[in-house]
């Protein structure tokens, strides 16, 4: 469920310059704020001649807030702002997209066309070097037979290496599914055809209707970059690999010599 924020609430305008805090003493409802004292309320409303009336204005900015979570922020404007309840509707936003982008199997399908699109002679290579790798077989070290090459993937059909490298190719392109990982590969392991960072991922914010107050205020504060009012940035390092489906490469096999 997305988290709702809530719109900035003005104060007070501008214009009343220096009684911009004897006018929030005067017409705050006290009961609706905590944080200050009756003293510090007494020095505002005194006015700007007193000596301490700047000292506890910050004060009160820096400490006053409302029975349900506001604080209060100057900017030339006095404003009532739920910054809590923007950060965290960006950051669940975020974190959900987020999720989305690297760990959903749609978004990982975004990226399957590509794998044929780029396929090069180097990508033909790699796929029979993966194909065809061996293992160390475990044992007594100092029996040389206990250390004989095993195949590392021995469920594929060892006719692979009959049919035509171009044959070949075209089978492996109709046999993948996209996987996600990290740099370091698919977090499920496999034959890799091709992999393609995810990068960053930018996130609309428009929905979350987060006024540019509120939103200058908190930006800091989101774990993402916020770039104006509406946009917000992810980096990350995962990564969706195009890995060999061996099962479905095994039945295109078969096919390929009529069994």
């Amino acid at each position: 469920m997305t988290i709702q924020a809530k719109q900035a609430d003005l104060f007070a305008s501008d214009s009343r310059g220096i009684f911009t805090p004897q006018h929030f003493a005067e017409t705050a409802y006290w009961d609706k704020f905590e944080g200050w004292s009756e003293e510090q309320k007494a020095v505002l409303l005194s006015g700007p001649d007193h000596e301490s009336y700047w000292d506890i204005w910050h004060e009160v900015l820096d400490n006053v807030t409302t029975v349900c979570g506001g604080v209060l922020y100057q900017d030339g404007d006095l404003w009532i702002l739920w910054p809590q309840l923007a950060i965290d509707a960006i950051n669940s936003l975020c974190e959900d997209q987020e999720d989305y982008e690297t760990n959903h199997s749609d978004a990982g399908d975004n990226y399957a066309h590509m794998v044929a699109e780029s396929w090069i002679e180097s990508c033909h290579d790699s796929l029979v070097e993966q194909m065809g790798e061996t293992v160390l077989k475990g044992g007594d070290c100092s029996d040389p037979d206990y250390w004989k090459g095993v195949p590392k993937y021995p469920n594929i059909d060892p006719r692979w290496k009959d049919i035509e490298p171009d044959v070949l190719d075209d089978l492996a392109l109709e046999s993948f599914t996209m996987q996600a990982g990290s740099i370091w590969g698919p977090y499920g392991g496999g034959i890799v055809l091709a992999g393609y960072p995810v990068d960053e991922i930018e996130v609309d914010l428009t929905d979350l209707f987060i006024d540019a107050v509120t939103m200058d205020y908190v930006r800091e504060s989101c774990d993402p970059y916020i770039s104006g009012c509406d946009r917000a940035s992810i980096s990350t390092d995962s990564v969706w690999y195009a890995v060999l489906d061996i099962e479905m490469l095994n039945d295109y096999i078969s096919q390929h010599f009529g069994d």
